[in-house]
Formats: C-alpha cells, sequence, structure tokens
C-alpha cells in the first residue's frame, strides 16, 4: 500500500471523477483510476462502484477511507511543519540572560522576530552569570546574553557588542548642566550602587577606587533597572547600561560618563550542538538591534551625550 494511491482515494472522494481527481492532484485521468484499482486489489474489495461515469464510495471503502483519512492528515501534518522549520514558521527559542541585557537588548529583537515570524515561541529567563553558564552548558537553553569574558569549556561565546557606562541622574540634579559627567563630579554624591560580587560593581569600584575618589553608597539594587527606577525618584545618581537608561530617558537624565568604563557584551552557545535556524535567526536580528542602540548612543541621541 502506497501513500499515492491513499492520496487517489481522497482525491476522487473529494472531486468524485478520477479526471476531476487527477487535476487535483497533478495525475492523469489514468494514472487515477491505476491507483485506485491497485489499491482496491491489495485491500480485496470494491472502494468505489462506478455508475454513469462517478465513482461512488462502497461502505467498505467508507469504512476503511475513516481510517485512511487519520494517516493522511498526519502526512499533511508533517508536511506542514518541514515547511514551517524551512521557512523559520514555528519552533521555540530559549533564552537565557542578565537581568539588564533581558530588558534592555531583547524585547525589541522579540518584537521583530514575533512580526516576522508569527508561529515562533520564545522563552525568556534571568539568571546570575554562574546560572547563566550552567543553562548555556548544559544546553538547557539554545543561547545566553551576558557580559564578557565568558571561559567555560562548554560555551562558545561570540562577542555582541561593546559599550561605554553612562550616568544617570534625577531630572533637578543641579550636575544635569554638565554635558559630560567626570568622576570627581561624583565625589561626595548619593550613589545608587548595585551590590558586590557583580561585574558592573567591581569595574565601578576600581575607577574610583584608583581615582581616590569617595561616593556616598547608602542605597544598593540587584539590577540596573531598579537603580534606574530609583535614580527617577530623586534617590541619587548612578551609572548603568546605556540601554537600560534608554528605556527611561523621559524620566531621568543621561550623560556620557569619564573616563569610560566599557562593557563587552556575548552571545554564549552551548558547545557541540547544532544551532536551530530559528536560533540563528534570532541571533542575527539580535546583533542588528544591538548595533541601532549603539549607533544611537553613538550619535548623541541621549539628553547630553556628545
Amino acid at each position: 500500500m502506497k501513500l499515492r494511491q491513499l492520496e487517489a482515494m481522497r482525491a476522487v472522494m473529494v472531486r468524485g471523477t478520477t479526471t476531476h481527481a487527477g487535476e487535483l492532484i497533478g495525475l492523469t485521468q489514468s494514472a487515477v483510476s491505476r491507483l485506485i484499482t491497485q489499491l482496491e486489489d491489495e485491500l480485496g474489495f470494491r472502494l468505489f462502484d462506478r455508475r454513469h461515469g462517478r465513482l461512488l464510495i462502497t461502505p467498505e471503502g467508507q469504512h476503511f477511507y475513516g481510517v485512511a483519512e487519520k494517516v493522511l492528515a498526519g502526512i499533511d501534518q508533517i508536511k506542514a511543519t518541514a515547511r514551517d522549520i524551512t521557512t523559520l514558521g514555528t519552533g521555540t527559542v530559549r533564552i537565557i540572560a542578565m537581568p539588564a541585557l533581558g530588558y534592555g537588548l531583547l524585547p525589541q529583537t522579540i518584537a521583530d522576530i514575533k512580526s516576522r515570524f508569527a508561529q515562533i515561541k520564545v522563552s525568556v529567563d534571568s539568571g546570575s552569570r554562574h546560572g547563566i553558564e550552567q543553562g548555556v552548558a548544559s544546553a538547557q537553553y539554545d543561547f545566553g546574553l551576558a557580559t564578557l569574558p565568558i571561559e567555560h569549556e562548554s560555551i562558545d561565546t561570540e562577542p555582541l557588542s561593546g559599550m561605554d557606562a553612562v550616568c544617570i541622574m534625577p531630572k533637578n540634579h543641579q550636575l544635569t548642566k554638565k554635558h559630560v559627567i567626570k568622576a570627581h563630579d561624583l565625589a561626595d554624591e548619593q550613589f545608587i550602587s548595585l551590590e558586590p560580587g557583580t561585574m558592573f560593581r567591581y569595574r565601578t569600584d576600581e575607577v574610583f577606587g584608583r581615582l581616590g575618589i569617595r561616593r556616598k553608597i547608602d542605597v544598593e539594587a540587584q539590577s540596573t533597572v531598579t537603580v534606574c527606577n530609583m535614580v527617577a525618584s530623586g534617590i541619587g545618581v548612578s551609572l548603568v547600561h546605556p540601554f537600560v537608561a534608554k528605556t527611561f530617558v523621559d524620566q531621568i537624565e543621561i550623560r556620557r560618563f569619564e573616563p569610560a568604563v566599557r562593557f563587552e557584551y556575548g552571545l554564549l552557545f552551548p558547545a557541540g550542538v547544532t544551532r536551530s535556524q530559528i536560533s540563528e535567526e534570532f541571533a542575527r536580528t539580535l546583533r542588528l538591534s544591538v548595533a541601532e542602540i549603539a549607533g544611537e548612543t553613538i550619535s548623541s541621541q541621549f539628553t547630553g551625550l556628545g
């Protein structure tokens, strides 16, 4: 029994004659008749009665077709799934990102992907550097987003972009008159810092410590998103990733900071695992989105930058 025989039977059921059935599935009338005859010979009973040029289903044929149609529906689904995979029409992308990167970089990329591939499912988790390393290394995620460097034998790392941290302050802060904030401008300022143990905290403390500049650090937060909210509430000033600051541009003042505190961001993939087409497309779209954000920063979109 061949799939083509079942397809010929379904075409006859839909169109009523072998001529019209052939038009439906791209075969000649004689080819359709031959397929039906072969199927009947294999089954040992007639599927159709020939009356006045039309084929009428027999009771035995009706019973058989009820099962055959389920098989054909399954084949149709298999073909549709294959087409979707080829055209990126379906699938799931599992991503894990550091909170700031997930907040500042992923939303626009996800919106872009969903606008082009509506059936794609996207799952996003946030985690610490250690959690991201473990999740990506064990292939629980298609890729991760983190600040570099990341050194793990089970992770392939690809640079994404590099950006300088920006200084943020409340709208009415006295430093808003400056176009560039220098480290000594923040001496004795109420500084909202990330909690110890993060790369951002380490690099920020290193800059001020090297220059011998004292800040007032009475308030700490777990993420730069929380820091931005606190700055918007007038609690103090801080340094954050530029793409996070960008989302608060109507609530805070943003300035370039010197000396530059540089951060490199990267994509993390499970080593030795073949990447799906949709993962590759997602990463490509993310690179374009990040390049746009970096370009906006360079072109001084933020008030006072430049």
